[in-house]
């Protein structure tokens, strides 16, 4: 019996130290422990006119916008060792992106969250996480959409951080993300010269074997 008990008691403590982290995604979440004062809100800033004229610096992201079509908005949550804040080197919480609620929501400005599991991050175990915000009909993912340039939405969180609870019963709250603030979404940064390099040489090549031709 002694025997049984202590590697009952060695199976826990495995899964204690590598069971795969859980987080609440969510930045307009109703239960207690979250702050309700605390602005986590996404929001346009001034560059988002690049990509349309009728959004205003300040608003509320939203799926319908000023009458314009933004389903395609998606926000995802990233991740990586705290050590770590390259962003090209944060990866994504399974579960998948979540869309927009809706501008005529009484919390416009969140998405609809739900739980998202760290593949790669244990229980009690401190991560560094992003919220990536970008068109999913112009790249398929945030870091592509990162240098599709503008004309295209994108926007990503500052870097907070957030361990997953070790506890057996946890409540609720603990999944709660309480260090994300607000952010803004507006115009894709330029892309960097080196992209401009390439596509270069690339339409070189082209026009070369076409006069070859």
């Amino acid at each position: 019996m002694k025997k049984i008990l202590l590697t009952t008691a060695a199976m826990a403590l495995t899964v204690a130290a590598f069971g795969q982290g859980q987080i609440n995604f969510s930045n307009a979440s109703t239960i207690s422990g979250f702050n309700p004062v605390a602005n986590r809100n996404a929001t346009f800033d001034s560059t988002a006119v690049n990509a349309s004229a009728t959004i205003a610096a300040g608003a509320n992201v939203s799926s319908n916008y000023s009458g314009l079509d933004l389903t395609s908005l998606r926000a995802a949550l990233y991740y990586a060792p705290s050590t770590q804040s390259d962003l090209s080197q944060f990866i994504a919480a399974s579960g998948g992106p979540v869309t927009f609620k809706a501008s005529t929501s009484a919390t416009a400005g969140s998405w609809f969250g739900g739980t998202r599991t760290m593949d790669t991050l244990g229980i009690g175990v401190t991560g560094n996480f992003v919220v990536f915000v970008w068109d999913s009909s112009k790249a398929a993912n945030p870091l592509l959409a990162a240098a599709s340039g503008p004309g295209n939405l994108y926007g990503h969180s500052a870097i907070f951080q957030y361990t997953p609870p070790t506890s057996a019963t946890p409540a609720p709250a603990e999944f709660l993300p309480n260090n994300l603030t607000a952010f803004t979404v507006g115009a894709a940064p330029v892309p960097e010269p080196s992209t401009f390099a390439l596509a270069g040489l690339g339409a070189a090549a082209l026009m070369i074997f076409r006069r070859r031709k």
